[in-house]
């Protein structure tokens, strides 16, 4: 255990607990920041293990016994935060989902730690003092010497996760005195009793002191602040978990089952990687634009009349309808009809592509792409990847320079996570760039991989690259025999000409901001 939490001033479930210890065990952030927070206070882990409590488990916790006195610091930053304009919304997030409630706690408390005040002077755990008078008094058999050493470790000296303390002259006189007392106390079992009593009150009251100190105005925009923080962090998070395809309860799509523990461990690798972060921002962009294209395919596209229906869409009027614009005494009712939106129309149905193949996608790592281009690349094909795993569909990712670098699967339903992350930072700097040996991958994994039968390729690449006629020549043959297209993404728009000898369709992306929207049909593949 990294340490023992401290008696609550609420009820917490042990659920919570073992969840809030899983979760510091996996995240050096959490490990840290109940370490530093327990050099200012001594119950700074209950505090933590409180807070996950709430947003976890539940936010209005059964009440116990009397709260200890040493509680009213937290007691009364549990009572503001829950009055916060936001708690609610923040609760919702995180109930029942122990990387939210998790994420959110970590990023609350460290903004409470920095921003807490420091109690003046430090005081002790009262705790210690209860549990030190209850084995003297139970324990008559051991050495009151034995019992009385462990006050020499209390946080006056350490903190109860072994973080030394700044010591004082005070403070050494004072463990001077407390050695040589022991020394002294053979069987004075009463004196110690009493002493640690006095020592006890002292906490105490010095607890008291600093709980009554807090002026509630700060505190309440302490805990503004720091909920902010919470929001903002569950929202960068929920774009790492996105561009694997993931939410914070169930998967977007498919039939694998993934377990919190599993998605803390990919956050976490996420966390540690800016270049991670960055591809993960641009991949919620561009998730935005595909969900949106997605939804509107079929509702706006002009495919197969259906039946009638009222509206305003003045291209789908029946005859009746435009025969009123041409009659001036009808007008009028044309008018109000197109502004009550009542109008006789076509309802169509648009048609979409049926039975979708797996998708190979060729990613061009040579020189020229590093920086912002493999990052927005690398954003397109996590989007891809998304696609591909909440449509059942094969993904194969084929890095290439002037020669095939590194070849991903990932099968229908059973995406390795980490090995999806692992790809996306691979970057192999090849210098010059090569279309050939990619192409050439690709098509030979659908003519002899029958998962791969009459795939979508698609080439992300920035590179001006010249291909043989020869090979352009068979591999037409080869589109048409296995009945697969070929779409390019030219990064720049140096090579155009020559892609399009064996590119179906070719985007062309010159500014990484306004020309998101010009690739959307893309992800309709």
């Amino acid at each position: 255990m990294l340490f023992d939490f401290e008696p609550l001033v609420y009820r917490v479930a042990s659920i919570s607990k073992l969840f809030w210890q899983e979760y510091i065990n996996y995240f050096e952030d959490a490990r840290t920041m109940v370490k530093v927070g327990t050099s200012k206070l001594f119950a700074f882990p209950s505090f933590t293990l409180e807070v996950f409590h709430r947003l976890y488990y539940e936010s209005e916790p059964e009440e116990l016994d009397p709260l200890s006195p040493e509680s009213a610091w937290a007691l009364l930053l549990h009572r503001e935060f829950q009055q916060l304009i936001g708690f609610d919304e923040l609760v919702q997030q995180c109930q029942g989902n122990q990387l939210a409630a998790g994420l959110a706690t970590v990023e609350y408390c460290c903004l409470v730690y920095d921003r807490l005040p420091p109690p003046m002077p430090r005081f002790a755990n009262p705790q210690q003092y209860r549990q030190l008078i209850r084995q003297l008094k139970h324990q008559p058999s051991v050495p009151p010497s034995q019992v009385f050493e462990q006050i020499l470790t209390s946080p006056q000296t350490t903190s109860p996760t072994g973080l030394p303390l700044p010591t004082t002259r005070q403070q050494r006189e004072r463990s001077l005195w407390l050695r040589q007392l022991i020394e002294d106390s053979s069987d004075r079992s009463l004196e110690l009793i009493q002493l640690l009593q006095q020592e006890g009150k002292q906490a105490v009251w010095q607890a008291q002191q600093y709980a009554e100190s807090l002026d509630e105005t700060q505190v309440r925009q302490m805990l503004r602040v720091a909920l902010n923080a919470a929001h903002e962090k569950l929202s960068e998070a929920s774009g790492w978990l996105e561009i694997l395809g993931l939410s914070w309860g169930n998967e977007m799509g498919g039939e694998r089952s993934v377990s919190s523990a599993e998605k803390m461990a990919l956050a976490q690798k996420i966390a540690l990687h800016a270049k991670l972060k960055q591809i993960a921002v641009v991949a919620g962009r561009l998730q935005q634009i595909a969900e949106r294209k997605r939804r509107s395919q079929a509702l706006d596209a002009f495919g197969e009349i259906t039946t009638v229906e009222l509206g305003d869409n003045l291209s789908r009027l029946l005859p009746t309808e435009l025969q009123k614009l041409s009659t001036p005494d009808l007008f009028p009712l044309f008018a109000l009809g197109y502004y009550d939106r009542s109008l006789l129309q076509y309802k169509t149905r648009g048609k979409e592509k049926q039975c979708k193949g797996p998708l190979v996608v060729c990613l061009d790592s040579s020189g020229s792409m590093d920086g912002l281009p493999d990052t927005w690349a690398k954003a397109v094909t996590a989007v891809l990847g998304q696609i591909a795993q909440r449509e059942g569909r094969h993904l194969r990712i084929i890095h290439f320079a002037t020669r095939v670098c590194r070849v991903d699967d990932f099968p229908p339903h059973h995406h390795d996570f980490s090995r999806l992350l692992e790809s996306m930072l691979a970057f192999y700097n090849g210098g010059g760039t090569a279309w050939e040996p990619a192409l050439l991958s690709a098509t030979e994994c659908i003519e002899q991989e029958q998962q791969f039968d009459r795939a979508d390729i698609v080439m992300v690449t920035d590179g001006k690259c010249e291909v043989k006629r020869e090979f352009i020549e068979q591999l037409k043959i080869r589109k048409q025999q296995r009945e697969f297209n070929i779409y390019g993404v030219l990064i720049g728009g140096a090579g155009e000409r020559q892609m399009k000898q064996f590119c179906d369709r070719i985007w062309v992306v010159r500014d990484f901001i306004s020309d998101e929207v010009a690739i959307e049909e893309l992800f309709l593949l």
